[in-house]
This record gives C-alpha cells, structure tokens and sequence, in this order.
C-alpha cells in the first residue's frame, strides 16, 4: 500500500509537468509518424515515391509511342515528356530538375526492326542513388512490355558479352537461352500480376542493390540493368568516376542536412537566452533603456544571426576540409543562402522564446519540432523514396527549402540567381517568424 501511496504522488508531480509529459508521449509519437510516413506506412498503397523521368522521343514512331506507354503506365515513375521548345532531357538532369532522363533518338524504330543498335541514351545523376535504384526496377518491367522478345534476345546478347562466353559457344547458346525466353517472359508477366508482388518489386529491387553494393562495390545495379537494356549511360553531373560522385554526393547531404537541423537547435537556444534574462529581471531593467520592446527583441534576432551564421561557416569550412564539399564554387551565393537559412532559423528560435513561458517549455517544444521538421524536411535522408504527400509537406519546412539550395549549389554548381526561389522563401519565412514574435512579444510585455 506504501509503494501504491508513493506511486501515485509521483504520477501527480510528474503530471503537474505538462511539458515533461508533451515530451515524453509527443515525440515518440511525432518521430514514429514521420519515420512510418517516409517508409509508405501512411497513404494506402503509396509504398514508394514516384521517380519523376523526362523522356525526348525524337522519334515518333509506333515503337517509341509504345515505350512510352509503357514507362508511363510503371507504378515508380512519373513520366515527363520533354516538348520540342523545352530544356532538353540532358540539360534537364544538369540542372537538377529530375535525376534521370531518357532521349529516344530518331531511328528508334527502325534501328528495333532491323536488329540494330537502339539509339537510346540514359541521362542521370549519379548522386540520386535512391532515384537511380527505383527507376532500374521500373525499366524491367516498362521495356519488357514495349520491347517483348526482341528485348530478350538483344540482353541475352549482352550477358554473353559481359560473361566473355566463348565465341565459338556464342551461337548455340544464343539459340538455347531464346527458347526459354518465351517461359521466362511469361514468368515475369505472371508475377507483376500478383498483388503482393507486385507491389513489393521496386523495393526489393532497391535492396538487392545496396545489399550488393555492400559486398563489392564494382557491382551497380543501375549501370547494369541500362547495359542489359542496350542504353547508353551518361552521368551529367558530378564528374569522375561513377561511385566516387555518389559518395561526394552523400556527403554534401549529410553535411548540408546537418547542418541545418543542428542550426535550428542552436538558435533555439540562443533565442531561449530571452526566457533567461526575463527569470533574472534583466528584462525589466532592459525595458527602461530606449527604444522599446521592438529594439529588446531586434537586438536578441542580430545576436542570434550572428551566432548562426557562425555555425554555418565553421561547419563548411570543416566539410571542404574533411569532405571535400565544393564550398567555394559559388562564394557568392553560398553567403547568401547561408544568411537568409540563419535568418529563418533565427525566427523560429525567437519566436519559440515568444511562446513558451519558461526554459523547459521551450526545451520540449522545440524538440519536438526540431526533429519533426528536420525528418520532414530532407535532413536526414533524401525525400526522394518518400510518399508524394510527403514531399509536398516537407516542403513546408525551412529545411527542404535550405536542403534544395545547398544541394543545389554543392552539387548541381547553381549560382544565386539559379537559387533565386529558395532565397527568396528562406527570407520570407524570415520576416513572417520575427514579426509575429515582434507582435506576441509586446503584447506580453503589456500584460505583465
């Protein structure tokens, strides 16, 4: 009966907390939405995000009509026909508008006929690894049903070309792996329509990649699957060897992602100092200088700024040092995407001190927060597999927007024209924060 007695002053006390309880029960729940939200658990079938491809078919034939039905109709891609008077599908990975891209030169349909050579080229980006992975798995499948036997025999081919299959042996082997292609095609066929399946190829694909990636890094499945589908493959950006700009590409994420939500989580703090000095009275003393509540808060924003964009330096810095981050290829617009995420950050930070009454609310609040934002938003993997809804939500966050400027910079060489839009939000979320803290904060002041 004692332990029960003393149990149950502790549940009181422990009740009292309400932000010890926000804490304790909301973000657990918050992460597991956002965690479960990003891995399709939310959405109905929406188990991975649609990988959006641009395709230029200079073609125009029967067959290329065909092809792109096919593509269009894959459940991981979304299909983006590039028209004559647009940017060009090259042009269109280069500048990072989507990750891969596809141009059907003209002669397609003949070159299918005649047994040639197709003349189809694979642009992409190598750091989309994700992206890469889930547009191989939908490929299959897409040019199995343009392409049919044809297909099977051209990567038949192939896979003797690559296994440097005697040449004398070459034929007859040919002749055999044909007649069981009729078999092997119908298996496919029965497989993609079977629900469970079905549903879970592109993702088995992803894994059968990276599981293999592990074991010897030589192994891309991407690359292999365009060489079984005789594309030609051009990586448009990153430069070098193809593995090698997927790392550098990893590493501007984690950098960059990082650097953001640590960001948020420092100016929290920093604004958190005006909680502080309100519990010490130095609040009141500061409210008889001149100026007024607006010069108290506009100083506590430039200290705050500073300070972040402090952090920023220092971490670039030390990710050019240690990761080779290209820092220094757009100077110009590097400082000023740099100023206007601190500024944005800067406004949650005072605003959160604005709202919360003491230390510890703001503590557990801007936790929760934080994180979410920070999953939401792109900081700690890529969007690119997440669901549609929850690309578009995280982009409510300043740190998708933060997160497509950097990346946007680090690795597609954007300059601050090109980056324009980004800057432009970052400042606005900027404004909007600081000034509802300007108006929250005076009407507290006449309160007290």
């Amino acid at each position: 009966m004692r332990a029960w007695l003393l149990a149950r002053k502790d549940l009181r006390v422990y009740f009292r907390d309400r932000v010890a309880v926000a804490l304790g029960f909301g973000l657990p729940i918050a992460l597991c939405t956002v965690f479960g939200g990003a891995m399709g658990a939310i959405g109905g079938d929406d188990t991975l995000g649609r990988v959006e491809i641009a395709v230029q078919d200079d073609d125009h034939s029967e067959a290329s009509r065909k092809l792109l039905s096919e593509l269009g109709a894959a459940d991981g891609l979304e299909l983006d026909l590039v028209g004559p008077d647009e940017k060009g599908a090259r042009e269109r990975v280069a500048a990072g508008d989507v990750p891969v891209a596809l141009a059907i030169g003209a002669g397609f349909g003949a070159a299918l006929t005649a047994g040639d050579p197709l003349p189809l080229t694979l642009y992409r980006d190598p750091g989309k690894v994700i992206e890469l992975q889930i547009v191989a798995g939908n490929l299959i499948p897409a040019f199995l049903g343009a392409l049919g036997e044809d297909l099977g025999q051209r990567s038949i081919g192939k896979v003797l070309e690559t296994l440097d299959f005697p040449l004398l042996g070459r034929e007859r082997a040919q002749a055999i792996l044909d007649r069981s292609w009729s078999s092997l095609s119908d298996l496919v066929q029965e497989l993609e329509r079977a629900p469970a399946d079905g549903d879970e190829a592109p993702a088995a694909a992803v894994a059968v990649a990276a599981e293999g990636e592990k074991e010897d890094e030589a192994f891309d499945f991407a690359s292999a699957v365009a060489e079984m589908l005789g594309l030609t493959v051009e990586d448009v950006v990153g430069g070098g060897e193809h593995g090698a700009a997927q790392r550098r590409a990893q590493q501007a994420q984690a950098v960059a992602g990082m650097a953001v939500m640590m960001l948020l989580f420092g100016l929290v703090h920093c604004g958190g100092t005006l909680l502080a000095e309100e519990a010490e009275g130095t609040l009141d003393r500061l409210r008889l200088a001149p100026g007024g509540p607006s010069s108290i808060l506009l100083g506590k924003c430039l200290f705050t700024w500073l300070v972040g964009l402090s952090q920023l330096v220092i971490l670039f810095l030390y990710g050019r040092a240690i990761f080779d981050v290209p820092v220094f290829r757009s100077p110009v617009a590097l400082v000023v995407l740099s100023a206007a995420v601190a500024a944005a950050a800067t406004g949650f930070g005072i605003l959160f001190a604005v709202l919360c009454r003491t230390q510890k609310q703001l503590e557990g609040f801007s936790t929760i927060v934080v994180l979410t934002m920070s999953a939401l938003g792109g900081s700690w993997w890529p969007l690119a597999f997440a669901p549609d809804w929850y690309r578009f939500l995280g982009h409510f966050t300043l740190n998708a927007w933060a997160m497509d400027g950097f990346q946007g910079i680090f690795w597609y060489g954007k300059g601050l024209t090109e980056i324009g839009l980004e800057i432009g939000v970052l400042a606005g979320i900027a404004v909007g924060a600081i000034g509802l803290a300007l108006r929250l904060f005076e009407r507290r002041l006449r309160v007290r």
